[in-house]
């Protein structure tokens, strides 16, 4: 049986974009600056509800890394994957950090208030 984290909305959130479910706290973004199969990504530090495939090792446009696809836990789909082991020095930050394409987010929870 699943169930699903739920994050304090005293933050802003980015949720699975098909099934709302939570997937991280804005905050806990390292970089926009990155790009998936299907176009900008971002870096996150930490997520909920996703669930990780094998790790496979990958010739990214940073270099030759071990990496899992994450998948949304509630709805199953490929959300992006999570770094396991970076072969480059240089790339080493990223070992244990997930990435998300933002065609699978959507932001939930405290983005208006911002904006008052």
């Amino acid at each position: 049986k699943f169930y699903r984290d739920y994050l304090p909305n005293v933050n802003k959130i980015y949720c699975c974009v098909y099934c709302q479910a939570h997937l991280a706290f804005h905050n806990d973004i390292i970089s926009k600056s990155f790009h998936g199969s299907q176009g900008r990504a971002y870096l996150f530090n930490e997520v909920v509800n996703v669930k990780t495939g094998p790790a496979e090792e990958r010739i990214l446009l940073t270099g030759r890394h071990s990496v899992a696809d994450i998948s949304c836990a509630s709805c199953h789909t490929v959300l992006g994957w999570k770094y396991e082991f970076a072969f480059e020095r240089s790339q080493k930050y990223k070992e244990g950090k997930f990435i998300i394409e933002t065609v699978h987010m959507v932001k939930d929870n405290g983005w208006d208030l911002l904006m008052q």
